[in-house]
């Protein structure tokens, strides 16, 4: 199966890289060239910008909305590059359905087998007292599956349990212990 990111762009770190090349070879495209491929170095910096303006709307936008709604949604995390909304009920922690099928793969599987999947595990978003529509699932239950599922050794999946635990379940246990 072939690499469906070419560029190796997945990671941060190659992507930003990636950019300041981009950016440094139309700066000295600009600034070398003779006078009538001077345009070539103006293209690599307008490209090289637009990528970076991009970034920083996108950027801005999701922080904006994050903002705007997180009364509604709960408390708003990121796991490589996947937003994922989290709500804590003062009892359990949950998670909200769309980001964790994009982080687990799942995106294909129909709602009765995600269901099924983490059976007992989810609700409704009018059953946990949230406006809006969507499927809630329990977080220790995600951690839990996680570690039972097939594929559990694959790295992002061992990474996402990690950050489950460190991020989300200790600082809510911590939380429901002392009563907040």
């Amino acid at each position: 199966m072939s690499d469906p990111d070419p560029l190796w762009l997945r990671s941060p770190a190659k992507r930003l890289a990636f950019r300041w090349t981009c950016f440094g070879l139309g700066l000295l495209v600009a600034w070398l060239a003779p006078s009538p491929f001077r345009w070539l170095g103006v293209l690599f910096l307008a490209a090289a910008l637009r990528l970076w303006l991009a970034d920083a709307i996108g950027w801005g936008w999701e922080r904006l909305r994050a903002l705007w709604w997180r009364d509604r949604e709960g408390v708003h995390h990121s796991f490589a590059g996947v937003a994922l909304s989290v709500h804590d009920d003062g009892r359990q922690v949950w998670l909200h359905e769309p980001g964790l099928r994009q982080l687990l793969g799942l995106e294909r599987d129909p709602l009765d087998a995600f269901k099924a999947r983490f059976s007992g595990q989810w609700r409704g978003a009018r059953e946990l007292g949230l406006q809006g529509r969507g499927l809630w699932l329990n977080a220790a239950a995600v951690h839990q599956w996680l570690a039972d599922a097939p594929g559990r050794m694959d790295s992002k999946r061992l990474r996402f349990r990690q950050y489950l635990d460190r991020e989300i379940l200790q600082p809510a246990e911590r939380r429901h212990a002392h009563g907040r």
